[in-house]
């Protein structure tokens, strides 16, 4: 059976890419290529080929003006400009459809309509079935009895397949007539004018009625009132409309049917267009992998061969099975050096001493992936390891953050290393995860450390030219041994305090329900917004509602506009916020506590994984726990200390500002900041020109003082101070005034973003923004508050990084047992034992005071309390 398949190649491309730009999901890869239209596209496209096509050709349009723009130089007058995120996708799109063997044509002075039309006038006969993709309705008008047209409503999960059946039952006239139908209602997307003040319905009565268009016009004497009058008056217009909606089946070009006969792509080159444009799902979903190339290697199977192989530098790696690294099995470590490849099963390291001791020596120089994961996993077991002077987790992340993202083959990928496999494919996922015969592993392992061996050169290179060495070799890496001893001592809970934070809970929500169901007399689930929205909007009829494809909204802002309406939404707003306390924290904590069942929570700093610089946490995330509420007050105190100890907590004051002031050299701050000025009262009376200011004019300059740090623009100001929006702009405009500085420092930040597509932090850490330079105004914007915050929040989080690295050092220099436990943000935790409390609050003050020099001071605040609500 003969198919052939007609794809509008600029449709498909657009409607892919406004499907996520719409919702401000422009995806990039790490060389800042938007990339969101050409994936919906393959997306799309690979769905097609499963759909057994024995013919495809994609037609494109062409940027030059067509025969329409010759008859109507307003054609498409009206359309928007094509965004430059979609203009550069065009060209991978075509080498997309090449190295997929799918055949393309384009054709000047023509539209693929056209192009479409040709082919289903000229090759209809030979063809058991042709099958056109767009959702252009213009198509429509080509349907035949074995021509039909395929119309996404929701991706291609959702599709209407338009026969001539299907469009009379429908739209309720026949294909032919759609032409017809366009002279009378025009088209405003190719702002075709038709007869205006004539819409859908009187377009298809008159239709079914005379038929025709010309018919119509024909017959205007029939027509009563306004709809003749306007038949008469612009039956021109409308047979001219009709004209230019009319698809051009007949025209001179080189399409020749057997070479758009689909007979498969060509692996090599799908592979590598696949990588260069990082699109490691597809690679994953075909199963198209580099060919396994193995490297001859030796498997150490007794102790005693272990001493001999190991020497210095080397490169380690340590295979783990499962996500979370405290509790995952371990399978075995890939090493490689000169002297050769080797693999050793992990269980052999608890026999042999010399390995064991050269992890742990720091003469023994070892390059790995991920240091402190491997320090963590090796803590567990008793061991440790030193003199780590090379992570390429951390390297490919100051190179580019957006590295960082997946598996280890998506980071090499991003060096161009291709000879791995995706984790995925090995392992399998879900129910299949399991750990496959050491033929497929051991190789799998010993790829890895191969990388780590071959690249390492190559990234170093690359970090010296970007000037990160220190912040590689004295930040990162310094770091990553501190997080490990972190996260393997976790932080004590109290398990009764907790049990009694969640049985709280569970009877305050549980009374929730009660409410809610007495006010809404029903039963229903609360936590199905469609169950919601029917009980909020149909049953109590309230305002403000606001549907979507699966029913009422009913998020956060919804409910927030319903609070004056019905004593039911407090109750809502309530619900949800103490539901997720329970789920998140309460549940949470639960869970994390079973990891070891030693009473701690032991998290997991991502240290290579935000934008900025800063740590997160998972597993649990210990940097959102609440502390404005308070239930969240009230989570704070089952975070204790450990007997006869106390916990301390330190955390920079006003540390972004700081940092601002610093980078900009900004004399009036950097002065209040040195003669320990109350800053946001200086501020105030600086841009209001007054000697003494109220609590509300300094609340108002605080707004402005950290709101200009994030961007903020006279709008969101005017909104947090409950200001109008000139009120906001003047106190933005007094206060560059007196500190313009400040406004020069925020011009360059977005200058360099523009130009260099990056700015940087005082120690040389990259954020690349290329959104500042997007045509979307809102994308653009959102790029220029990124690049004026980056510097600084980054800063800031590497002064943090500076101050516990040092604080580490210090600690175990001096031998003492005080331990440090969290990093929370600005903040960090410590367990004290009472008898050292003194020497380390001075310790601690001096360390994170003085971890950089600035023009003045930094300062922390501080306190001693015996769990983590009274420290605060």
């Amino acid at each position: 059976m003969k198919k052939l398949l007609l794809i509008d190649g600029n449709n498909l491309l657009f409607r892919s890419y406004y499907a996520t730009a719409a919702m401000g999901n422009l995806m990039q890869n790490s060389q800042g290529i938007y990339t969101n239209g050409i994936y919906g596209f393959i997306n799309a496209i690979q769905s097609i080929i499963k759909m057994d096509f024995t013919h495809i050709l994609v037609a494109l349009d062409t940027k030059e003006k067509t025969i329409r723009h010759e008859l109507f130089e307003e054609y498409k007058g009206k359309r928007k400009e094509t965004p430059s995120e979609l203009i550069m996708q065009f060209p991978y799109m075509k080498e997309y459809l090449d190295v997929q063997g799918i055949s393309r044509y384009e054709k000047d002075r023509y539209e693929a309509d056209d192009i479409i039309g040709y082919l289903v006038k000229h090759q209809k006969a030979f063809f058991d079935e042709i099958v056109i993709m767009s959702n252009d309705h213009d198509l429509l008008q080509l349907i035949d009895e074995n021509v039909s047209q395929m119309i996404s409503k929701r991706g291609l999960s959702e599709t209407e397949v338009y026969t001539p059946r299907y469009m009379i039952e429908k739209l309720g006239i026949h294909p032919y007539q759609m032409t017809d139908y366009k002279g009378l209602v025009g088209d405003p997307s190719d702002n075709i004018p038709g007869i205006p003040g004539i819409g859908d319905k009187t377009a298809v009565k008159l239709l079914q009625e005379y038929e025709t268009l010309e018919n119509v016009i024909e017959h205007s004497e029939e027509l009563k009132g306004k709809l003749k009058e306007k038949v008469v008056t612009y039956q021109e217009q409308a047979l001219f409309s009709k004209k230019l909606a009319t698809i051009e089946q007949d025209f001179d070009n080189e399409l020749e049917i057997d070479t758009f006969e689909y007979t498969g792509f060509d692996q090599d080159k799908l592979i590598s267009f696949f990588q260069k444009m990082e699109f490691h799902s597809f690679l994953k979903r075909m199963n198209l992998t580099v060919p396994k190339k193995h490297s001859p290697y030796k498997v150490i199977y007794n102790a005693s061969e272990i001493q001999s192989i190991l020497t210095s530098p080397m490169s380690i790696h340590l295979e783990l099975m499962g996500s979370n690294y405290h509790s995952a099995d371990k399978i075995g470590f890939g090493l490689q050096s000169a002297k050769g490849l080797y693999y050793i099963p992990y269980v052999l390291l608890k026999e042999s001493v010399p390995f064991q001791n050269w992890l742990k020596d720091p003469k023994q120089k070892k390059h790995t992936f991920d240091l402190k994961q491997l320090k963590v996993v090796l803590l567990w077991d008793g061991f440790d390891i030193e003199g780590v002077e090379f992570d390429l987790l951390l390297a490919a992340y100051l190179i580019n953050p957006n590295f960082t993202k997946e598996d280890f083959k998506v980071i090499v990928t991003g060096f161009d290393y291709q000879d791995i496999q995706y984790d995925e494919e090995i392992y399998g996922k879900g129910s299949k995860f399991c750990i496959p015969d050491s033929e497929v592993v051991i190789p799998h392992i010993l790829n890895k450390v191969k990388a780590i061996f071959s690249l390492r050169k190559e990234i170093i290179e690359k970090i010296e030219q970007f000037g990160q060495l220190n912040l590689l070799k004295q930040i990162e890496m310094p770091l990553a041994n501190t997080l490990a001893i972190m996260e393997h001592r976790g932080i004590l809970i109290d398990q009764e305090k907790l049990s009694e934070f969640g049985e709280n809970l569970h009877s305050r929500i549980q009374d929730l329900e009660k409410n809610i169901y007495e006010l809404s007399d029903e039963e229903f689930n609360i936590n199905s917004p469609k169950q919601l929205g029917v009980v909020l909007f149909e049953k109590l009829e309230l305002p403000y509602q606001k549907k979507n494809k699966t029913g009422y909204s009913t998020d956060i802002s919804v409910l927030k506009q319903l609070m004056d309406f019905h004593p039911i939404i407090a109750y809502l707003i309530e619900y949800r916020s103490l539901t997720k306390l329970y789920s998140t924290y309460y549940e949470g904590f639960k869970t994390a506590l079973t990891l070891k069942n030693d009473s701690r929570i032991h998290t997991i700093y991502k240290q290579a994984l935000t934008q900025t610089g800063r740590l997160s946490s998972i597993e649990p995330n210990l940097q959102n726990i609440p502390i404005k509420t308070e239930d969240g007050k009230e989570l704070r105190k089952v975070f204790v200390s450990e007997e006869g100890c106390l916990l301390y907590s330190c955390d920079y004051s006003q540390i972004e500002l700081r940092v601002l002031a610093e980078m900009a050299d900004v004399t009036k701050l950097k002065e209040a900041f040195r003669n320990q000025e109350d800053i946001h009262s200086s501020t105030a009376k600086l841009i209001l020109k007054k000697e003494e200011v109220s609590s509300l004019e300094r609340r108002q300059a605080k707004a402005i003082n950290f709101g200009i740090i994030y961007g903020k623009t006279a709008w969101g100001l005017s909104e947090d101070l409950q200001i109008s929006p000139k009120h906001a702009e003047r106190f933005i405009q007094n206060y560059f005034d007196n500190y313009p500085e400040i406004k020069g420092f925020m011009d360059k930040q977005i200058e360099d973003a523009k130009t260099k597509g990056y700015v940087l932090t005082m120690f040389q850490r990259r954020r690349y923004i290329p959104e500042v330079n997007s045509s979307n105004y809102q994308m653009r914007e959102f790029g220029k508050r990124m690049a004026m915050n980056a510097p600084i929040q980054g800063s800031a989080a590497d002064i943090l990084k500076i101050a516990m690295v040092s604080i580490q050092g210090a600690l175990e220099e001096k031998k003492l047992k005080t331990k440090l436990l969290l990093q929370i943000h600005d903040e960090l935790v410590f367990s004290v034992p009472e008898s050292e409390k003194d020497q380390i609050e001075l310790l601690i003050k001096d360390k994170m005071e003085h971890a950089v020099t600035f023009s003045f001071p930094l300062v922390i605040d501080s306190s001693f309390g015996t769990n983590l609500f009274e420290v605060k």
